[in-house]
């Protein structure tokens, strides 16, 4: 997969004068193999003033489509603190401490909190922490695959909940799809909500139905993932 940038800046949390830093992060995804346990990652601060950030590894799993994270001792994040200067980068090491599984891809994420400087006392500005987390990703020491299965629910307001669960032993991003029932081919549903899914994790959308679709149609879906493109037909069920 290509290196790729991103610049991530705080999230507003509050009505008011606010101010975050910026960062610039590449990769913004790690992933490591049997054969390649260290990464190395560079952050940059586009600001003009320096920004203290701690980083810490936690380890990633999904309980049904919500996000779980946990402390490890499985990778080691170095340095875990950093002052970066105005305009200035960090590289930052990543590496696995333990032996890939056999067969199943192992999932983290490295969790980038910045550390706020204590605010003026005759400043009225709300200082906004930044967090950000990067996905990382273990392949196991045999060959490894996602497994998606579709189904989808009609909801008594009319939306359709549509589900997907990995039955495969690495994780798949699904980025965007078109989904529609053979009885309004035209009018499709599109939704560029994207999602990772793990091993074993599951994620659901939940898109407006055509007039009249029937609880039992089955749905036709298109679309796309970081594995490449995908078609599948989604069946009724529960969701």
């Amino acid at each position: 997969m290509k290196a790729s940038t991103a610049l991530l800046p705080g999230v507003l949390a509050a009505v008011g004068t606010a101010a975050a830093s910026t960062l610039g992060i590449a990769p913004v995804r790690i992933e490591l193999s049997p054969t390649a346990t260290m990464a190395v990652l560079t952050v940059r601060n586009q600001e003009d003033s320096p920004v203290v950030v701690q980083a810490r590894p936690a380890a990633w799993s999904q309980q049904g489509d919500r996000d779980q994270l946990d402390d490890t001792h499985e990778l080691l994040v170095t340095p875990p603190l950093f002052t970066i200067p105005p305009k200035g980068q960090q590289i930052l090491r990543v590496a696995l401490l333990r032996k890939p599984d056999p067969s199943r891809e192992l999932d983290y994420r490295l969790v980038l909190s910045e550390v706020p400087p204590p605010p003026a006392p005759d400043s009225h500005e709300l200082r906004v922490a930044l967090r950000i987390t990067l996905p990382v990703f273990v392949a196991p020491l045999l060959r490894a695959a996602p497994d998606l299965a579709w189904h989808h629910s009609l909801l008594p307001d009319g939306t359709l909940r549509i589900t997907a669960q990995n039955r495969g032993t690495t994780h798949v991003q699904v980025l965007e799809f078109d989904a529609a029932t053979a009885d309004h081919a035209e009018q499709k549903l599109h939704t560029n909500n994207a999602r990772y899914l793990l091993p074993g994790g599951s994620a659901q959308w939940e898109l407006p139905a055509a007039p009249g679709t029937s609880p039992a149609a089955r749905l036709l879906i298109h679309g796309h993932s970081d594995a490449g493109d995908f078609s599948v037909t989604s069946e009724p069920g529960a969701s």
